[in-house]
């Protein structure tokens, strides 16, 4: 893919020609004529030989010019710019490189041309619909402590200097990036006629807030939790397509996107969003006229203090419930009594049914080596 044609600038004043992207990284990991240029503009800091270095539009081919009317074809390449200014609290260009690059969507990384930052090129499944990608992206990579340049990016005209970076890094294999806003996708929101409340707009939040909190929660999820956390996720919003609030359709479209930006499988991914949905789906929640949740969630004690959060008050299961039994989960996604559970199989399919699933699954020559200690 990276033989794919872009345009190069000798200059601001210049004529765009046409190179293969691969060129470009190669002359940026591996030097050219300019690699003295830009080691001395990171030493000096004048700007005069940072400007006389050549341009190139990695999001477009463009010809007589590199206004935005030029463009007469759109690569859905994308360059970002992570610079040392707006993120203060990384010290190391160099680190923060080697980190970007560990991201899936993310197909080279490198130092910018002053050096006190990172560049990267992502590759987006829409290449007319950059601008969106670009404004995901932003909100992505902010969910991880990173503040892109929001003014290089958005136009497949943006340009960028040539830098040279040795230790960049040319990936073998990337997902494209198919992130679009919440708000730009086809919309999760039934009308609200279906709805029964009294405040539809509180609704259209309510279900507009705990979609974009469960979608950021799963996209950084730690890694060894993310399965569980599409689970609990996809029972959270299910629960909430049940009460008429969410449209099942695209919920689960973005659920599945967020879990597969993670590195979860597709098929560990459809088996636990459709495990999850189910359970949701038998505890329909809605918003109450006064802007608290409706649930049908068998309800905690109201003294219980275990969870502390975000949906405390309108969410009486925050981490999770089990339906079988009405118990609610802890912050480590199982009930408190359950530190002395019972290691009988037969109770324990009775009390989970993953175990009974376990068993059918597996067969009952299992049986005796399930425990639980």
């Amino acid at each position: 893919m990276f033989d794919e044609k872009v345009s190069i600038f000798q200059s601001f004043q210049a004529d765009p020609k046409s190179i293969p992207l691969a060129q470009w990284l190669k002359v940026c990991k591996e030097g050219s004529r300019y690699a003295k240029q830009v080691e001395q503009y990171r030493s000096t800091g004048r700007d005069d030989l940072k400007k006389s270095l050549p341009l190139i539009t990695v999001g477009a081919i463009c010809e007589g010019g590199r206004k935005l009317e030029n463009v007469t074809t759109r690569t859905g390449w994308i360059s970002l710019d992570v610079d040392g200014k707006d993120n203060p609290h990384i010290k190391d260009a160099k680190a923060l490189r080697d980190e970007i690059a560990k991201i899936v969507y993310v197909a080279f990384s490198a130092l910018s041309t002053g050096g006190k930052g990172v560049w990267a090129l992502v590759k987006v499944k829409h290449p007319e619909r950059q601008a969106e990608h670009f404004e995901q992206l932003i909100k992505d990579f902010a969910s991880r402590g990173i503040i892109l340049d929001s003014s290089k990016g958005k136009n497949p005209n943006d340009a960028r200097f040539y830098s040279y970076d040795p230790g960049a890094i040319v990936k073998d294999s990337f997902k494209i990036y198919d992130r679009l806003p919440i708000d730009n996708k086809c919309s999760p929101f039934i009308s609200h006629s279906k709805v029964n409340v009294n405040t539809p707009d509180g609704t259209l939040n309510y279900g507009k807030k705990a979609l974009e909190d469960e979608i950021s929660i799963l996209s950084n999820a730690p890694e060894g939790d993310r399965n569980n956390q599409l689970f609990k996720s996809a029972a959270a919003l299910g629960s909430l397509v049940a009460g008429g609030v969410l449209e099942e359709h695209t919920v689960k479209d973005l659920l599945f996107d967020a879990a597969r930006s993670t590195g979860l499988k597709e098929s560990e991914i459809n088996k636990t969003l459709t495990s999850g949905f189910n359970t949701g789906l038998q505890s329909p929640r809605t918003p109450e006229p006064n802007g608290h949740n409706r649930s049908m969630v068998s309800p905690s004690p109201k003294d219980d203090k275990r969870s502390t959060a975000k949906y405390e008050s309108r969410n009486p299961a925050p981490h999770g419930y089990n339906p079988f039994t009405g118990e609610i989960f802890d912050e480590r996604g199982y009930p408190e009594d359950w530190d002395e559970i019972d290691t009988d199989l037969e109770v324990l399919m009775q009390r989970d049914p993953i175990v009974n699933d376990i068993v059918e699954i597996f067969g009952a020559e299992l049986e005796s080596q399930i425990q639980l200690n």
